[in-house]
């Protein structure tokens, strides 16, 4: 079957759902617990497991895409947004999101440590890339424009402002 262009760029812009699994912290591993979450990367599927023994009970979900405990931030990027950065600068409005509980890895998936190329998140090599391709000749001109917004406790806030309201430009001065 051929596909039209319209029907290529829907199947590019669905919902595509990730997870990454964070390895254990201090006290896990000194309580020396066994993981109760498990990765199957080859059938991007994660296994989770409740009891021991004969009341264990297990219950396997399955994903667009999952990362084990070894998986770099440059991995996490290159197989989820990088695809999206090139979306974006073809017009296509995108919204990446991290959901989970508290102490799961999303602020150090979405953020990383800026300065540390090694551990720098999502977001910051996102835009990285943007404006990476941008500088290309094919583009004669370009705006662009970005929400980072929080919801925490059923509260939002925009992170790219500052406490006056104003919100900050990629150059640090109010737009």
């Amino acid at each position: 079957m051929r596909r039209s262009s319209s029907m290529k760029k829907r199947d590019s812009a669905t919902v595509k759902v990730v997870v990454r699994v964070r390895p254990a912290n201090a006290i896990e591993m000194k309580a020396s617990s066994p993981p109760v979450v498990q990765v199957q990367s080859q059938d991007n599927s994660v296994t989770v497991v409740k009891g021991s023994g004969k009341t264990q009970q297990r219950n396997v979900f399955k994903f667009d895409h999952v990362f084990g405990t070894y998986a770099t931030q440059k991995d996490i990027f290159d197989q989820t947004l990088a695809p999206i950065v090139d979306d974006v600068l073809s017009g296509v409005e995108s919204t990446v999101f991290a959901y989970g509980q508290t102490g799961t890895g999303k602020t150090y998936t979405m953020e990383g440590h800026i300065n540390d190329e090694d551990q720098k998140g999502v977001i910051p090599r996102a835009v990285e890339a943007i404006f990476r391709k941008l500088q290309h000749k094919k583009y004669l001109s370009s705006d662009v424009a970005v929400s980072f917004l929080e919801i925490y406790n059923e509260d939002l806030t925009d992170l790219l402002t500052n406490q006056q309201g104003l919100a900050i430009c990629a150059n640090g001065e109010s737009p």
